[in-house]
């Protein structure tokens, strides 16, 4: 039979119906002949296929929130060791800009009235430098004033509050401190020193605690850094914080105070 339906004239000499009948026969037993897979390899219900095996386990939300809770957070790399309180910022800052307001007032408000025919030539002059008195006095004097000091922590000073404070009270000679001050607009900034190079200091018309004996240079246009500072010999109260360490201020000031230039 299946050489009369691969033979053209052969399998045209027969009737349609005939040649459906021989089509499918073959085709049944083509189709037994079929090897069928072997069940042997197809995976049970116990067995793991590999999609599952090569998918990671999910973990809930709740599990690894748990996990972040656990872990202990050691302090910052730079620790508050002093804050000198938020009344005297904000009366320094008042003051500052009150003086800077009289200037300007004296400058623009009574100089030009001062400037007539029935004034001397020299009056104008006065009433501009008076008015610049008061400014210039404030901020040379309040210049000193810190707000905040930071203590920079080495990796093995941050693996917990106690070994800090430890380090805080056995500082070496070149652990740096950033001292945080005012500038004469009210701009605050930040003065690194090294704990070796800060000596005891006094002043005759501002108030001053310790100076830095070594600045960092900068360039010219920028200006100096401030060399005096003033700081009380304990810490503020403050909200309590990881990072706010005001019990080590006691030991660092008496530090600074016991250095003299021969233990440098």
């Amino acid at each position: 039979m299946r050489h009369i339906l691969l033979h053209p004239q052969l399998r045209s000499a027969l009737s349609k119906s005939a040649q459906r009948d021989l089509r499918s026969q073959i085709w049944i037993r083509f189709k037994s002949q079929i090897p069928r897979p072997s069940k042997r390899h197809e995976p049970t219900a116990s067995e793991p296929t590999p999609k599952e095996l090569n998918q990671t386990p999910t973990r809930s939300p709740a599990s690894t929130n748990a996990a972040k809770r656990n872990l202990r957070k050691g302090p910052p790399e730079r620790i508050l060791v002093y804050y000198g309180g938020t009344g005297r910022a904000m009366f320094l800052g008042i003051v500052r800009v009150t003086t800077i307001l009289l200037f300007g007032a004296a400058c623009l408000i009574v100089a030009p009235s001062c400037y007539t025919d029935d004034n001397a030539w020299y009056i104008t002059p006065l009433v501009i430098v008076g008015g610049a008195m008061p400014m210039l006095f404030v901020a040379y004097t309040s210049a000193p004033y810190v707000n905040f000091v930071h203590l920079a922590l080495p990796s093995f000073a941050r693996r917990s509050r106690e070994a800090a404070v430890h380090y805080a009270k056995n500082l070496p000679p070149t652990a740096t401190l950033y001292l945080n001050t005012m500038r004469f607009n009210t701009i605050p900034r930040t003065i690194p020193v090294r704990l070796g190079d800060v000596m005891p200091d006094k002043h005759a018309v501002r108030p001053v605690k310790f100076q830095n004996t070594n600045p960092a240079k900068r360039p010219w246009w920028m200006g100096k850094h401030p060399t005096q500072f003033f700081t009380t010999d304990r810490s503020q109260p403050g909200r309590q914080s990881t990072a706010f360490y005001p019990e080590a201020w006691p030991d660092i000031y008496r530090r600074i105070q016991s250095n003299s230039l021969g233990k440098r």
